[in-house]
């Protein structure tokens, strides 16, 4: 669970992280955190249901395997809210400052991390856009109207606007723009095939892609401005999903293994696909909370939470 489910961590890895983390039995009522304070610890809870309050907000009920106070730390703020077992829990925790040097000294276990944390927010991105008549994908870049061929200066600057990406720095963007590929497709072209994504997340620049999953039956409009599949285009999730142009169409494609590449060598851009992925996070299960007295998220097996 601490590594994402992967396997196949360096040894050292495995040895560090069994030297700091505390195992701990917690009966409920029992606050872990509160909010306001400054995370201390994160924790990784392997049995049991645990609730996050916040005064004037509908509380979200986590039940499973979660992870609580990660995005916290990651964003260096104060928790947002306060974190209560409702149930006995069985958990692990350790410092964040060890966490996030972990993270920082094993680009297999950032790269697990990322794998989870793409996974966990592609869903409750579904489940946000199951709940809405004429689902739309969000917009992570505002205000493109570009009609023509881009430069690469406005590569460099559009990417800069990209949430997972623009706090890594000048040097990473200016790398990362060397990868981008722009491609345009015509009304009723397929765009991807479920199952053969083509290992791109695609930014439209113009016109509109209808997205397409099932289990969960989803049919989602992506206009200028949007990643095709949402999160989901950052990892596997993307896979169930297919896409085809419901106008003419203008994407910019970003290789996802050379995002990868370059994390490896710029640990500031496994942070910033960190922070984004927790504040887009954040704002779908405040979404989803308003739409009921309790958001209630079982996580299963999946180390998925807060």
């Amino acid at each position: 669970m601490l590594s994402g489910g992967s396997g196949d961590l360096e040894p050292w890895v495995i040895d560090r992280m069994t030297s700091v983390v505390e195992e701990e039995d917690v009966e409920p009522g029992k606050r872990l955190f509160a909010q306001g304070e400054q995370p201390e610890f994160i924790f990784f809870v392997l049995d049991g249901r645990i609730r996050l309050e916040r005064p004037g907000s509908n509380p979200w009920t986590f039940e499973g395997r979660s992870a609580i106070g990660v995005f916290d730390a990651l964003l260096e703020r104060p928790h947002t809210r306060t974190a209560v077992a409702e149930t006995n829990l069985h958990l692990l925790k350790l410092r964040a400052e060890h966490w996030l040097a972990l993270l920082e000294d094993s680009f297999g276990l950032a790269r697990a991390a990322l794998a989870n944390s793409v996974s966990t927010v592609a869903a409750i991105e579904e489940r946000q856009w199951g709940t809405q008549a004429q689902p739309r994908g969000s917009v992570a870049v505002h205000a493109l109207s570009v009609e023509r061929p881009l430069g690469f200066i406005e590569r460099v600057a559009i990417l800069a606007e990209i949430p997972f990406v623009r706090s890594a720095g000048i040097q990473v963007l200016v790398e990362l723009a060397e990868s981008v590929e722009e491609l345009t497709f015509q009304p009723g072209d397929t765009v991807f095939a479920r199952g053969e994504p083509g290992g791109g997340a695609l930014l439209v620049l113009q016109g509109e892609v209808v997205g397409e999953r099932n289990d969960p039956a989803l049919r989602v409009l992506f206009g200028p401005g949007c990643v095709v599949g949402g999160v989901a285009s950052l990892g596997n999730s993307i896979a169930a999903w297919q896409a085809r142009a419901a106008t003419y169409v203008r994407v910019l494609s970003m290789s996802i293994e050379a995002w990868f590449d370059l994390m490896e060598e710029h640990f500031d851009l496994v942070r910033a696909a960190l922070s984004a992925l927790a504040l887009r996070r954040e704002a779908v299960l405040d979404e989803l909370a308003e739409k009921s007295a309790e958001l209630h998220v079982d996580t299963g097996s999946s180390p998925r939470g807060d």
